[in-house]
């Protein structure tokens, strides 16, 4: 069994399919001819037509990139209680640290009560909007605008710069023949 990735449609697959379509293909002879799965193709035609309005490329590829820039919203924080506990916390000046062992402390057996620390600060930057969401930054500790992930390898802490590597440097280093520049300035 192979494993493929998943990658959304592209505007050329959108158009194959359309065209399919008016033809009368089949949606798994369509997602035969673009390599796909039928459910993929399935679903794309349930998010971009209805009985009114019938599949088109253009439209489906202008829903397809007005979805991408929306932002995700974290559901983890979709429990109305929850997510009016959490606000309501931080308003009385709770870190989302407190606000986590809090609702552990508080619902010990309830792990659907249970939220990690990071989860309320993803709520924080990325659910609400205009008033409310300058309201809830000012509550946090530290009311950054936004957050900035960190990207995988670019962390220099603890690197020396410039640094040579062991098999560089001169064979004087390695014998101790010459003695250490430090040493002969120092004290």
């Amino acid at each position: 069994m192979s494993t493929k990735c998943y990658a959304h449609l592209r505007a050329e697959d959108r158009e194959t399919l359309s065209l399919g379509l008016t033809h009368g293909y089949s949606l798994r002879r369509v997602a035969r001819v673009l390599g796909r799965s039928p459910s993929t193709i399935s679903r794309e035609l349930a998010r971009n037509s209805t009985r009114d309005r019938p599949y088109r490329a253009c439209t489906a590829q202008t829903l397809a990139r007005a979805r991408a820039c929306q932002p995700r919203r974290s559901r983890k924080l979709v429990d109305p209680w929850l997510w009016q506990h959490v606000q309501t916390q931080l308003r009385q000046g709770y870190s989302p640290e407190q606000i986590a062992g809090r609702l552990r402390h508080a619902y010990p057996n309830d792990m659907r009560k249970h939220r990690s620390t990071e989860t309320i600060y993803a709520g924080r930057y990325v659910l609400p909007r205009g008033a409310l969401r300058s309201e809830l930054l000012s509550a946090l500790r530290q009311a950054h605008k936004a957050r900035r992930p960190r990207a995988r390898g670019t962390d220099r802490r603890g690197q020396i710069p410039n640094m040579t590597p062991i098999d560089k440097r001169p064979v004087e280093v390695a014998t101790r023949t010459v003695p250490a520049m430090g040493r002969l300035l120092g004290p």
